[in-house]
């Protein structure tokens, strides 16, 4: 490679032999052949490309097609589902029983989740604090 640049930096500088001239000539004809295969090459293989490709778009077809069904069938049920949540949240509200009937026990009851609660909150304090 190195003897060919400088072959052609001498006939670029018109100091080259008869015998460089033809080196050069032959190198560039292998060069230009080269390149021509190379550049068919690609032709084949995107000439195969596009035949293959029948198939592959049958392929992207059908997964649009499921993509969009499956899609639909997701919005349906979503609908469904909205409508049969209750109409109104009072009504929900008003279906719920209190536990306690007797305020004294609501009470206890609520001051003993208070003291639990106030000791899971003191724990966390003092395991961020150390």
């Amino acid at each position: 490679m190195r003897d060919t640049d400088d072959i052609l930096r001498r006939i670029a500088n018109n100091e080259a032999t008869e015998e460089e001239m033809r080196m050069a000539d032959e190198y560039l004809q292998n060069l230009s052949h080269r390149l021509s295969s190379q550049i068919d090459g690609w032709e084949k293989g995107k000439e195969e490309e596009e035949v293959g490709s029948g198939s592959h778009q049958s392929r992207r077809v059908w997964l649009r097609t499921a993509l969009a069904a499956a899609a639909c069938l997701l919005l349906l049920f979503s609908v469904a589902l909205w409508f049969e949540r209750p109409d109104d949240t009072t009504t929900a509200a008003m279906t719920q029983k209190d536990s306690f009937d007797n305020p004294e026990e609501a009470a206890a009851e609520a001051e003993q989740a208070l003291l639990k609660f106030s000791e899971v909150i003191n724990k966390a304090t003092c395991y961020n604090t150390k």
